[in-house]
């Protein structure tokens, strides 16, 4: 029967799904790139102007830091 394409009912079990490398990778990457979201903020509250990340220097005025 096989010649002709056809299986016997039963002849192969299913298996659910499982977790595989590619999602551990999308994993990781997701870990690393929140981490260097929270690097990013941290350092650029230390260097913003009044502590803030999101504030633009003025122009002219210095940098000064935290």
């Amino acid at each position: 029967m096989n010649q002709f394409g056809m299986q016997m009912p039963g002849g192969k079990a299913r298996r659910g799904s499982s977790p595989d490398v590619f999602t551990a990778l999308l994993f990781v990457a997701t870990v690393s790139l929140l981490a260097a979201c929270v690097m990013v903020y941290i350092h650029g509250s230390k260097i913003g102007p009044n502590g803030s990340a999101f504030k633009i220097h003025e122009e002219g005025q210095s940098i000064t830091f935290k």
